[in-house]
């Protein structure tokens, strides 16, 4: 049986989740692939789509789709799965096995050994070499080949370390050792070539050490009151288990005394020393001084100077009053660029500072930064990061240092979270579709329900849209292809579902902060008694719902219908009431369903005369049914009267949006979803309400 390329596979499973047609160059941009590449693979794709019977289309220009609906792709993946993949490196995994390979062994490791392992030819091995050999120059460590000896690695032990923490970082490892601290890391019969070269990198630190030294770092940090993140901690743990396994391993490590010496007068110095000896004593390995600078180093950039139960905040603005006053210059200097007032947030000059504090003193330390979340920032928040990297300049400035992107992306996180606290950006908007009523004004009320921070300035029809003034229009919804210039535009459905809300939520994060209106008006003209009816309004709803709130567990239903049908009788107690309920949640099942396929919840929601409050419900199944090909676990009741006021469909409307960006309930107790319910609604009432005022 011929063996599928696992490229191929690749590209098929992006068909298959693909609604629309594709393009090469778009599988090429996921695939990280030229679509040069990509039209390789085609005739392996097509003959294989043939061989099994799928329908496509495929034409230059257009992209290429697979036919049929959701069952079919369904089908498709299906497939994909049970397929034996023929196993291939990658050039950036020869390169990575190889490099492993080199940092493991004490000796030269001759040619011919890699070409039997990765089983390519003597110039593809050559050409690997050639692109180590850049990597290792940034490290000053370099790559010997002598011929008949073979190739090894001379440097620095400082330098090396440094290169085995950054590969075990850059390959996203450290999720691998924070489960090892859990105790959870299984060891699985899997001869995925990927997951093999991880093995090779994480076993360069023995499981074992690394809960042992977990401990140890753990009672360290309880002792003396220090308090690292979860980076932090792993990074402290990951370090230490490396100077283990080298020490065992002959491998020595120097610093430069100078430097040594200026480690020795700070206070984190003894700690470093206590740490060491703990490690000594358990591992009966001998740490040297130089070793425990470098510890020293990892405590000095913890987050460690104040103690919030001990309210000892006047100590710390005094102690750290240059790095309060560089934060506070970069907010003002971001809030001029962008025209927003960010100190109105409460906890954007603490949270900024405290973060500062210990990058701070890393970047002058010389030791690495690491963001594994840097490229996800700058894609979803490019101009949020652009104005982070500009404020950097006064740290920079101010402290004689370089400030890597890695900490610019955390800089815009915290930026960002600010702008999300105080809800002040504001776009205004036109909402269209093709005669300007109707279908605008159904879209008008769902975008109004999802996005707090949407202003819409009007509706209009796709015809007048160009005779239309837009000056002040951040960018258009609309329910029809348009044309217009110099103005940003999505193109969305009628009931706005969930893809389309992440457009929205795309577009709005790629607009420039300072094109953005601020919010300052408390009451957007309304009269005092309107906005006391209105919390009035909302304290009634939430109270209602956690009346009303009900939980089942282990219910057993055969199919979708018998589950209708019991939710029907659970929210009613007599016949007529019954039958009603029964039609309106098919009535309004039959414009599309709700299921969270991440989290196997269906969310059934109508409104019904058949109840006279608020109800929300939470249904666990003892057995798992299948609803329009997904597998459904849980279901969430939500239902409400048909003349019931705004503020009550707002609520129930903000609970269905947060059980949709939520955990998944299907693996959560009883109690747990009480509070996820709980947490929902007070979010909502101190969060969402009082910042309309």
């Amino acid at each position: 049986m011929k063996v599928l390329d696992r490229r191929s596979r690749d590209i098929l499973f992006i068909l298959a989740e693909s609604k629309e047609p594709v393009t090469t160059n778009f599988i090429g941009d996921k695939l990280n692939i030229s679509s040069r590449t990509v039209m390789r693979q085609m005739a392996e794709i097509e003959d294989y789509l043939n061989t099994h019977d799928f329908k496509f289309t495929k034409k230059p220009g257009y992209g290429i789709v697979i036919e049929g609906d959701l069952v079919e792709k369904n089908r498709l993946k299906q497939l994909l799965f049970r397929e034996k993949v023929e196993g291939k490196y990658s050039p950036e995994e020869r390169q990575l096995f190889i490099l492993i390979e080199l940092l493991r062994s004490k000796e030269p490791i001759k040619m011919y050994r890699f070409k039997s392992d990765l089983n390519v030819t003597e110039g593809t091995i050559s050409l690997d070499l050639d692109k180590i050999e850049d990597l290792l120059l940034k490290y000053d460590v370099k790559l010997v080949r002598r011929p008949g000896l073979g190739v090894y690695i001379d440097g620095e032990e400082s330098e090396l370390r440094k290169l085995i923490l950054n590969l075990i970082y850059e390959n996203n490892l450290q999720n691998q050792v924070l489960d090892i601290l859990g105790s959870s890391i299984q060891i699985k019969n899997d001869n995925s070539i990927k997951l093999k070269t991880a093995n090779k990198l994480l076993n360069m630190i023995n499981k074992e050490t690394i809960k042992k030294v977990e401990k140890i770092v753990l009672e360290f940090e309880k002792g003396k009151e220090i308090q690292f993140n979860d980076s932090q901690y792993v990074a402290l743990t990951v370090h230490l288990s490396l100077v283990v396994e080298r020490i065992r391993n002959g491998d020595k490590i120097s610093m430069d005394k100078d430097y040594l010496d200026s480690l020795k007068d700070e206070k984190e110095f003894l700690y470093a020393k206590e740490l060491a000896y703990e490690i000594e004593k358990d591992f009966k390995v001998d740490i040297p001084e130089a070793e425990i600078g470098y510890i020293t180093m990892h405590l000095l950039g913890s987050r460690k100077y104040f103690n919030n139960h001990k309210n000892d905040w006047d100590d710390f603005f005094i102690d750290n009053y240059r790095i309060i006053k560089t934060a506070k210059n970069m907010i003002e200097f971001i809030q001029n660029e962008a025209k927003v007032d960010l100190m109105q947030d409460e906890k954007i000059l603490i949270n900024l500072t405290i973060h500062l504090e210990p990058a701070i003193k890393r970047m002058m330390m010389g030791m690495e930064i690491r963001n594994p979340l840097l490229d996800e920032i700058k894609e979803n928040y490019p101009n949020i990061f652009i104005l982070s990297k500009k404020s950097v300049s006064i740290i920079e400035e101010e402290f004689h240092v370089k400030v890597p992107d890695e900490e610019v992306g955390y800089i815009a996180i915290h930026i960002g979270g600010a702008l999300e606290r105080i809800k002040n950006r504001v776009f205004n908007i036109v909402v269209v579709c093709p005669s300007g009523i109707g279908a605008s004004r159904l879209l008008s009320t769902r975008i109004n329900s999802e996005f707090l921070n949407v202003n819409i300035l009007r509706t209009a029809s796709a015809i007048d849209i160009n005779k239309l003034d837009l000056s002040n229009c951040d960018f258009i919804v609309s329910t029809v292809p348009i044309n217009v210039e110099n103005t940003k535009w999505v193109l969305v459905n009628p009931l706005l579902l969930k893809e389309d809300k992440e457009k929205i939520e795309d577009l709005i994060n790629r607009i420039p902060l300072e094109k953005c209106e601020v919010n300052n008006k408390a009451t957007n003209g309304k009269s005092l008694k309107d906005q006391l009816i209105k919390n009035i309004n909302y304290s009634k709803a939430i109270i209602q719902i956690l009346d009303n709130y009900k939980y089942y567990d282990e219910v057993n239903v055969l199919d979708y219908d018998e589950l209708i049908n019991k939710i029907a009788r659970i929210y009613t107690d007599n016949e007529s009431s019954y039958d009603e309920l029964r039609k309106d949640i098919i009535n309004r099942e039959k414009l599309g369903q709700l299921i969270l396929e991440e989290s196997n919840t269906i969310i059934i929601h109508c409104r019904t005369n058949a109840v006279k409050e608020l109800q929300v419900g939470i249904i666990k199944l003892s057995d798992e049914l299948t609803v329009n090909s997904n597998i459904v676990k849980v279901a969430v009741v939500l239902l409400a009267p048909y003349n019931t006021e705004g503020e009550y469909m707002e609520i129930m409307s903000y609970i269905t949006q947060s059980i949709f960006k939520g955990d998944p309930m299907n693996t959560m107790t009883e109690d747990e979803i009480y509070q996820i319910i709980n947490s929902i609604l007070e979010d909502f009432y101190f969060n969402i309400k009082i910042k309309r005022r």
